[in-house]
């Protein structure tokens, strides 16, 4: 058990480089992303590496919250004779998760090209209300509490190591996936390769997990992707 008043207060020099170190993979993840979407041959390694560099790209920057978290609580277990866990070994553990979901979103792309866009509008307006829907369940807002308070998770389910740090980082990124599977379905249907639609649901993940009122803010996307996939399904031209 961790004390949670361990994880009140993080070095501004850690904050900072943990932080800055998060964003540089980022943008240098947005530059490859979009470099990848232009020539690169789509087989299953393909799209699964595609995937996880756009995820990089993509949740990084709403991760910063959890690792600085996450970082000092890792300083704090020092007094108790550990080692701290190192926070690159968290991150890579968190963005397996998010490999391992695009292998299969990758076996489903190889038999249907579901990433490929060029879906008939209906379907894609059937997706998106979906996406909306999902937005106003109580699993989503119980995912969401996790991903923007996840002091209980450490709490909880802490292990000391370097595979407690991957494990903790794998687990986490579960509960993101749950949380953000939904705006993952409207960006593949809508363009999955198209950088304006990855930079749009890379801002609303952003604005939900990190902002003080992502947790309206949800609701509210959830209810504009339900109007919009409503009126794209009678044929209506709402996003394109």
């Amino acid at each position: 058990m961790i004390n949670a008043t361990s994880a009140d207060l993080i070095p501004i020099r850690l904050k900072l480089m943990l932080g800055g170190s998060l964003l540089l993979v980022s943008a240098a993840a947005w530059v490859a992303s979009i470099s990848m979407m232009g020539g690169m041959a789509m087989g299953v390694l393909g799209f699964v590496l595609v995937w996880t560099v756009m995820m990089a790209a993509m949740m990084f920057p709403s991760l910063m919250p959890t690792v600085w978290l996450f970082a000092t609580v890792a300083q704090s277990r020092s007094q108790f004779g550990y080692h701290p866990a190192p926070t690159p070994l968290f991150v890579t553990g968190y963005l397996g998760a998010w490999m391992l979901a695009g292998v299969g979103v990758a076996l489903m792309n190889a038999v249907t090209d579901v990433a490929m866009g060029g879906w008939p509008r209906p379907v894609v307006g059937g997706a998106l209300i979906i996406a909306g829907l999902y937005q106003l369940t109580s699993w989503k807002a119980q995912c969401l509490g996790h991903c923007r308070s996840p002091i209980q998770f450490f709490m909880d389910h802490w292990h000391d190591g370097l595979p407690g740090a991957l494990l903790m980082g794998a687990h986490h990124g579960l509960y993101c996936m749950g949380c953000c599977w939904g705006l993952m379905l409207a960006m593949i249907a809508l363009g999955m390769m198209n950088p304006v639609w990855m930079g749009l649901i890379a801002l609303l993940i952003f604005m939900e997990n990190v902002t003080p009122w992502g947790e309206r803010m949800a609701s509210i996307f959830g209810a504009a992707l339900v109007i919009i996939g409503v009126g794209m399904a009678f044929g209506l031209n709402m996003v394109f």
